[in-house]
């Protein structure tokens, strides 16, 4: 005899694993690319993506990719996860802007439903090691 606990979940038709992705574009005031076409200022090889890492602090690097269109248009994009309390955009070795998200948990007997939000971006020139350690999560 077999016997099992918990719901059965082989119909239970959970939607599709959707990664966490953000996206952005680098412009100036005037709404021109920084990263391409002829306003480019930054070069997109020296573009970095940093992440504090929850429980130890320490900064790491996080794979971004890169998706030009056409010759004056490029938009950037990282993964995040609830293993970052913040990511950290640097140019040129300098880091100017922060990312928060809010890791939104939602699981059920059968489907991992969680998303992340876009909770805050902080465009003024920070330093990634002076910022205070925060994490929100929903439950």
């Amino acid at each position: 005899m077999i016997e099992s606990c918990g719901k059965s979940c082989k119909d239970a038709g959970c939607p599709g694993f959707v990664p966490a992705l953000f996206g952005f574009r680098l412009v100036n005031g005037a709404n021109k690319d920084l990263l391409t076409g002829p306003f480019k200022v930054y070069d997109s090889a020296q573009l970095r993506i940093k992440g504090k890492r929850i429980g130890s602090g320490a900064l790491e690097d996080i794979s971004r990719g890169f998706r030009y269109l056409g010759d004056t248009l490029a938009v950037s994009a990282f993964s995040v996860n609830e293993n970052y309390s913040v990511y950290y955009l640097q140019l040129n070795g300098t880091t100017t802007d922060s990312f928060f998200f809010r890791y939104n948990k939602n699981v059920n007997a059968c489907c991992d439903l969680s998303d992340f939000s876009f909770t805050q971006h902080n465009t003024t020139s920070v330093t990634a090691s002076k910022l205070p350690f925060t994490h929100v999560v929903v439950k």
